[in-house]
């Protein structure tokens, strides 16, 4: 406790700094402008984006001087944020999608930064201001270098990474004396009560199931890159590859068509449990998402146990 006549600050006396604390992290960040300067041949060929320059030029895009460094900086509800993650996420897919198809280095710019976007926020942990500093300078790095007209190399990674990532996910728990991923998955949703065992064995062929397909799509995924002409690891490399891939194939197979098969094999799947068993209580996934979020604490429990 202080005592009478103490020189010692009250929170009432530290809201006047934190109001201009709040008033200095809100000021809009300068803005990078194209200017007319060609870029390099590449993926995008003549269409290489122009160089970047602080100021005036004929128009923007869209990369801030100054990246949101950690989650405080954009104080924002759980709600508010998942719905921008998901327009990050959206903005990526389309982006690079039309990159891809209409040679944009300037489109790919915009998918990159996107991308830089969703891996800062994606980042946790004690030491998240700092990882999130490297991750934000990485990216804003590569963003001025694709839209100069260099190739687009993180646009080809996510379409590999992710199915891989996920594949490895599931096939580790299928190792002798662990608890597999859908099973435990699977026993969290049925908390207290213990699945039949017939449900523990479905959960367990739908665990291979996810690590075989997904595998298969990261193999597949990346012969394309590798064959992919202009711009593949081959191409890059100065090799002529025995069978090309052009960037149409790539942008429909790879860039899109591997999330869409990762969402249509949730709904395989959930067709596929509706008809193995009859009595199942949820005819549609909207019915079992919203009993999945009810059960959440129940579930992370299950999976940290296994």
């Amino acid at each position: 406790m202080n005592r009478p006549g103490s020189e010692t600050r009250t929170d009432r006396d530290l809201l006047p700094a934190c109001g201009e604390m709040s008033r200095l992290a809100a000021r809009p960040s300068r803005m990078f402008t194209v200017d007319g300067a060609a870029g390099n041949p590449g993926l995008f060929g003549d269409k290489a984006a122009r160089g970047l320059r602080p100021g005036g030029g004929k128009g923007m895009i869209g990369a801030a001087h100054h990246w949101p460094i950690t989650s405080d900086a954009l104080p924002m509800s759980a709600a508010a944020r998942t719905w921008l993650i998901l327009a990050l996420t959206l903005s990526y897919l389309v982006a690079a999608h039309l990159a891809l198809l209409r040679h944009s280095a300037s489109l790919a710019a915009v998918a990159v930064a996107a991308l830089a976007l969703l891996t800062v926020f994606s980042i946790g942990g004690p030491h998240r201001a700092l990882w999130r500093s490297i991750a934000a300078a990485a990216g804003a790095a590569t963003v001025v270098l694709v839209a100069r007209g260099a190739p687009p190399l993180p646009l080809l990674l996510p379409p590999v990474l992710i199915p891989a990532v996920i594949s490895w996910t599931f096939g580790r728990t299928l190792l002798a004396g662990r608890t597999s991923l859908v099973e435990r998955l699977a026993r969290g949703f049925h908390a207290p009560a213990v699945p039949a065992d017939e449900i523990l064995r479905y959960a367990r062929r739908v665990n291979w199931a996810w690590t075989l397909l997904l595998a298969g799509v990261a193999l597949v995924n990346t012969a394309l890159i590798t064959m992919l002409v202009p711009g593949g690891l081959l191409a890059l490399g100065g090799i002529t590859p025995r069978w090309s891939v052009s960037p149409a194939v790539f942008a429909w197979f790879s860039n899109t068509g591997t999330y869409l098969l990762i969402g249509g094999m949730f709904v395989v799947e959930f067709a596929i449990r509706v008809w193995r068993f009859p009595d199942y209580r949820f005819r549609n996934p909207v019915q079992f998402a919203r009993e999945a979020r009810t059960r959440m604490p129940d579930i992370m429990a299950a999976l940290r146990d296994g």
